[in-house]
């Protein structure tokens, strides 16, 4: 194989002579080399900006003004329910707090602002609850049930 890789020509049609513009009318590219009659695209030296659009509105003129960006300033909680909780309350938990809840899986990976107590599912054990945050909903459900929600 190696010796025929150096006897190999070009596939025909693969290589064009380039094109040798004002050469002449019969080379089909002279006189104005392709560039038209009159206007600023047949001048010496043009050379257009990309974002120019003649009279037409530009396009960063036709679109909205970007608003402000309010994720730089949201709290991220780690978050749980009271499905969760009573689950862990089942198992012997008499005190929940984020600690018990990483080591028993409930949550990855603790998020900066803490852990946030939100009230989906039913609670019927009583559980001191410590957390950052608590939803009306699930302080409510925790001292229904008997239990305590202390914000740590």
């Amino acid at each position: 194989m190696a010796e025929n890789l150096k006897n190999l020509d070009k596939a025909e049609g693969s290589v064009k002579t380039r094109a040798r513009k004002g050469r002449g009318i019969a080379s089909g590219a002279g006189k104005t080399s392709g560039r038209g009659m009159r206007g600023q695209k047949c001048r010496s030296g043009y050379s257009r900006e990309p974002w120019r659009e003649g009279g037409q509105t530009p396009l960063y003129r036709r679109l909205p003004k970007r608003q402000v960006n309010t994720r730089v300033n949201r709290k991220e909680y780690s978050i749980i329910n009271l499905s969760d909780i009573q689950s862990l309350a089942e198992a012997g938990h008499k005190e929940i707090s984020l600690l018990v809840l990483e080591e028993a899986g409930f949550i990855k990976k603790a998020l900066p602002y803490g852990l946030k107590v939100l009230g989906a599912g039913e609670l019927s054990s009583a559980v001191t609850v410590k957390a950052n945050k608590f939803s009306e909903s699930a302080k409510e459900a925790i001292e229904k049930a008997g239990g305590k929600a202390i914000e740590v």
